[in-house]
């Protein structure tokens, strides 16, 4: 690595902007919780990193993620593309057409096995990007970031789980668009037996 600038640090990681081959990485270190007994705590980031990793080299399949670059588990350190772009929260409200893209893109995620975990339009970047032109005519322009606390399952609760979750972010967040929760799940298309379990979950939640 050439050169680092700090980039975001969030609960559970800090991300730095690193130059590597004259291109712009993005390094993700996993935080010591202090809290945590020290064993505990390094056994904790080390399964994490080496998920997560995991989950982005699957999810490759069905949607754009961004390439793994290295991974180093003892350090629980993931060295991934950084995707140059604007985070879908900035751009979805003069943007309509991405409330029907998101929802498909994201149901390409389902059917592949992946629950995201943390599904917000700021963990969606939207990239024009010509270094990323082949990904994009492949898949869309919709990169999906932070599978941190990701999992693999093809379970209709764990899906209406993560739809739930969405949605709640997705209508405090855009509540300017008009029908723009409907426009998701349009581009989705759920069954109704995921429309019913999605329901369950909304009212549990409620009620807890």
């Amino acid at each position: 690595m050439e050169k680092k600038l700090f980039f975001k640090k969030g609960a559970e990681a800090e991300l730095v902007i690193e130059i590597f081959d004259k291109k712009k990485v993005l390094s993700k270190n996993r935080i010591r919780k202090n809290y945590r007994n020290k064993n505990l705590d390094l056994s904790i980031r080390r399964t994490r990193t080496r998920s997560e990793a995991k989950l982005l080299k699957e999810a490759s399949s069905f949607v754009n993620v961004p390439k793994i670059v290295s991974v180093s588990e003892e350090n629980t350190q993931i060295v991934m593309e950084f995707i140059p772009g604007k985070r879908l929260k900035e751009i979805i409200e003069k943007n309509k057409s991405l409330c029907k893209k998101a929802g498909q893109e994201i149901k390409k995620l389902h059917e592949g096995g992946i629950i995201h975990g943390d599904l917000t339009t700021s963990n969606i970047i939207f990239t024009k990007d010509k270094e990323f032109k082949d990904r994009i005519k492949k898949h869309s322009n919709l990169f999906f970031i932070d599978f941190g606390l990701g999992y693999f399952s093809k379970n209709i609760e764990a899906q209406a789980t993560d739809l739930v979750v969405f949605k709640k972010t997705f209508n405090a967040t855009h509540s300017k668009i008009k029908n723009g929760w409907n426009l998701v799940l349009q581009g989705y298309n759920p069954s109704q037996e995921l429309v019913d379990r999605m329901s369950a979950v909304e009212k549990r939640a409620r009620y807890h």
